[in-house]
């Protein structure tokens, strides 16, 4: 039976064409490229969410998402992993694309491989990455891709090492889209209707968690057998 990923692309791009939305376009393509080459479908769905901005500041002041946004959020609900694209501003992310992750429940993000990209005009704003957005992500407990893209103005159009600052940016795009495809492949990313399978039904309808694996106490109490009270180190045990 044929699989079919289902792909979310967020770009924050703040104009019409922009870079930010030249480099999620090339992600997105390349991972379908990667997903697709056993035969798998893939589906990839691309929000512009500057489209969307006045309805992610009326989610972030009432709490209450309008149907527009409601579907774009069930949009990422749905996906098997989102394609998350920013300008640098400032040494961290737009403000458009923060406050979208704002404006959303943080249980959207649990579990969900997440891959991203930012784009600015030197590569001196590289580290916002890693430094801004990828903690960020962390801290709402997505699986963040571990190769993320960065592309400065001179990374597009650059196709050999003497063009641009580093690796021409389209090795650095199939190597995140590998990435990502690795994790997917390896069981990362399956959907929460799909996830809610790790509760059973019981006699009374109410969901309690499958039994443990036998030997699995006894594995995790072994591990800390010669533990220490702290007390007893500071010598008052």
């Amino acid at each position: 039976m044929t699989r079919t990923f289902r792909l979310v692309a967020l770009t924050a791009g703040l104009s019409t064409p922009s870079s930010t939305r030249m480099l999620t376009d090339q992600l997105s393509r390349e991972a379908a490229a990667a997903l697709g080459r056993d035969g798998s479908r893939v589906e990839v769905t691309t929000v512009e969410l500057r489209e969307h901005a006045h309805d992610i500041t009326d989610a972030l002041l009432t709490r209450f998402p309008n149907e527009r946004l409601s579907m774009v959020i069930e949009q990422v609900r749905v996906a098997d992993a989102v394609i998350a694209v920013t300008p640098v501003f400032n040494v961290g992310p737009s403000g458009l694309f923060k406050t979208f992750f704002d404006a959303v429940d943080m249980e959207l993000w649990k579990d969900k491989p997440v891959l991203l990209g930012a784009t600015a005009g030197t590569a001196r704003h590289s580290l916002a990455i890693d430094y801004a957005i990828r903690p960020m992500l962390s801290y709402l407990k997505a699986e963040v891709v571990p190769t993320a893209v960065f592309a400065a103005s001179a990374d597009f159009g650059a196709d050999t090492e003497g063009q641009a600052d580093g690796q021409p940016l389209t090795v650095r795009v199939r190597r995140a889209a590998g990435d990502l495809a690795i994790m997917l492949r390896a069981g990362l990313g399956d959907t929460a209707a799909e996830a809610d399978g790790d509760t059973v039904e019981g006699s009374t309808g109410a969901a309690t968690q499958p039994a443990p694996t036998p030997g699995a106490s006894t594995a995790r109490d072994a591990e800390f057998a010669d533990f220490v009270p702290m007390d007893r180190l500071l010598g008052r045990g």
